[in-house]
């Protein structure tokens, strides 16, 4: 991960995770088969809430992951079950032989990652000849509020700047074809995810405000302390947020990109 990591490794940012894991699942894990995997490695697996929800999902498969935060690891061993390999590791330095994974995954990883090529090369590398590399990974630039709430739209704009100011990448979704390609893979395929839609599923809504809520003020600790923001702004955002809640014609919206490809 990049050093400004914009969420920063509170105990509260180790819940929101585990919250935003199952608050996302139905989008995160749409159309994923496991069934016929022995085992699966996630890269950037913070406190482990993918791999809690594959493991419930998916038992039989082996499950491993790394990530370079010591506190989320730590987080991860008192949640998860001690079958489930947990290692301290870079993406882009694997600590594991050549090609000893069925399914190697990210999930809202490369946007924190300096050199993604780099990371998609050694996770290529982890991938059994008949193995499968699958990637979620944010596009900021398609989140829509209309008509816009211009407090939200000004503090996403500055949390996507502190992001990439970090050495991070909130658009890298859409270049996650290029990436992989760099990377060596082969039979690369990729697709929108719908991960939030106020229109095509109402019944979501306040779920999602809450979840999109926490997850802005997430950054709002790095914002303040970059300058980007201050406690006003941090009172407005509520307000807008709030607001959104009283204002169902309001619709908002956000998509992802996934990627499956092989060796």
């Amino acid at each position: 991960m990049s050093d400004g990591y914009i969420h920063g490794f509170s105990d509260g940012e180790r819940r929101r995770l585990v919250a935003q894991a199952r608050t996302l699942a139905p989008g995160v894990f749409d159309g994923w088969d496991l069934s016929g995997a022995r085992s699966l490695l996630e890269l950037g697996c913070g406190v482990g809430a993918e791999l809690e929800i594959i493991a419930e999902r998916w038992p039989a498969v082996r499950l491993v992951g790394i990530d370079r935060s010591a506190s989320h690891l730590a987080a991860a061993r008192a949640r998860l079950p001690g079958a489930i390999g947990l290692v301290k590791a870079d993406a882009t330095a694997l600590p594991f032989v050549d090609r000893g994974f069925d399914r190697v995954v990210t999930i809202w990883m490369l946007e924190h990652v300096a050199d993604p090529v780099a990371a998609l090369r050694e996770a290529l590398r982890m991938l059994a000849p008949d193995g499968t590399l699958a990637c979620l990974e944010v596009d900021n630039a398609s989140f829509r509020i209309d008509p816009p709430l211009p407090a939200i739209a000004r503090w996403w704009a500055r949390f996507n700047r502190a992001q990439q100011a970090g050495g991070g990448d909130p658009f890298v979704g859409p270049k996650l074809a290029g990436f992989a390609e760099q990377a060596g893979a082969r039979r690369i395929e990729t697709s929108v995810a719908r991960m939030i839609d106020s229109r095509g599923d109402p019944g979501r809504r306040s779920t999602w405000i809450d979840y999109l809520e926490h997850l802005l003020l997430s950054g709002a600790d790095l914002l303040v302390r970059a300058g980007e923001a201050d406690e006003r702004d941090r009172a407005d955002l509520r307000d807008a947020f709030r607001d959104l809640h009283r204002r169902p014609e309001v619709e908002f919206r956000y998509f992802a990109t996934r990627m499956n490809c092989t060796r």
